[in-house]
């Protein structure tokens, strides 16, 4: 540690003066710019002194962004091997090294390259499959690609969550243990989402459907008190509550049932906590199918009373017609009238 913080100092001293020299591939830096990456590159060795590698990281990148010089990459990468970032530090040494070229003496470049044989023993080549291409590879919250992959993949040694997701399937994260310098290869398979989901799906766009037919037929403003009868709205009303929660607890089911995936690929493993998750995905999952069978009734119900009110509404009471009549008689010397008014 005292030999590298030496070695970073050393390096922001001669780096410091050589800030406006830039690479030959990229554009001049302004002087503004040069200031300000060297003002940057001063306050990321001081950060880095104190211990604060993750801030110490961002003023360093910024420098290089400010003024890209290959010296910058050195100070990186030695940044990443305190951030247990094997990875990432393998790659900015043979940055380093290319960029540096012929400027790099030849004992810098033994030490450097001693480094880089070291960090290969932190880190291992993992191939990861899925019977789904096009799926997002995520690996310890960083994007790490989509899926086939052209060949294995470096990842550092230790602890890491590896997970895959892709629109219309379920994710799904492992938890795997990685040894140093030891080739892996993960298959995960995506299953498309839960058919009860769809199925509760179907529902709501079938209960909303049959509610936007209902409307559609409405009566004229004129006949609204011949319309649909009031247990028909209390049956959609009903089904639609239903419907809802059924859904609402379908969702919870499936964040219930991630979580004791989770919970059964931790390790170590907690046997209590696999219990409360078993337990939970349970009670969640008989609340799903009660309210969908709710639904289900409350929809039928929603139609039966549909039509029934709208048969009784197209029958008016009908009275027969009755034709008046009149007559008119002689009796004796008297007339006579008679008939219906």
């Amino acid at each position: 540690m005292r030999l590298r913080l030496r070695l970073l100092v050393l390096l922001a001293i001669t780096s410091s003066s050589a800030l406006v020299a830039a690479e030959p591939s990229a554009p001049p830096a302004s002087a503004s710019a040069t200031s300000e990456a060297r003002e940057r590159f001063q306050r990321g060795v001081a950060l880095y002194r104190e211990g604060s590698f993750d801030a110490s990281l961002a003023e360093f990148r910024r420098a290089y962004e400010l003024a890209p010089n290959y010296r910058i990459l050195y100070n990186l990468a030695q940044v990443q091997v305190e951030r247990h970032d094997a990875v990432a530090a393998l790659s900015l040494f043979g940055q380093y090294l290319q960029q540096g070229g012929n400027e790099i003496d030849a004992e810098r470049r033994a030490q450097v390259e001693r480094d880089m044989q070291s960090l290969r023993g932190r880190m291992a080549d993992l191939a990861i499959e899925s019977n789904v291409a096009g799926a997002q590879l995520t690996i310890d919250g960083v994007e790490s690609g989509t899926l086939p992959l052209a060949g294995p993949i470096q990842v550092n040694s230790g602890v890491r969550q590896i997970t895959l997701a892709k629109p219309g399937y379920q994710s799904v994260s492992r938890s795997l243990t990685i040894a140093g310098a030891q080739p892996l290869k993960l298959t995960l398979t995506l299953h498309p989402l839960d058919a009860r989901s769809a199925e509760l799906a179907a529902a709501g766009a079938a209960a909303t459907g049959a509610a936007a037919t209902g409307a559609g037929k409405e009566p004229k403003p004129a006949e609204q008190s011949h319309g649909l009868s009031t247990p028909f709205w209390i049956s959609a009303l009903a089904t639609g509550v239903f419907t809802g929660t059924a859904v609402t607890f379908g969702v919870v089911s499936l964040n219930r049932n991630q979580k004791l995936d989770d919970e059964l690929n931790r390790y170590p493993t907690d046997p209590q906590a696999i219990d409360e998750a078993r337990q939970s995905l349970k009670t969640s999952a008989l609340l799903t199918d009660v309210f969908t069978g709710a639904a289900i009734v409350g929809a039928a119900a929603t139609v039966y009373f549909a039509l029934t009110s709208s048969s009784s509404s197209s029958e008016a009471p009908a009275k027969a017609a009755r034709k008046d009549r009149l007559q008119l008689g002689a009796s004796g010397s008297q007339l006579t009238l008679s008939g219906c008014f």
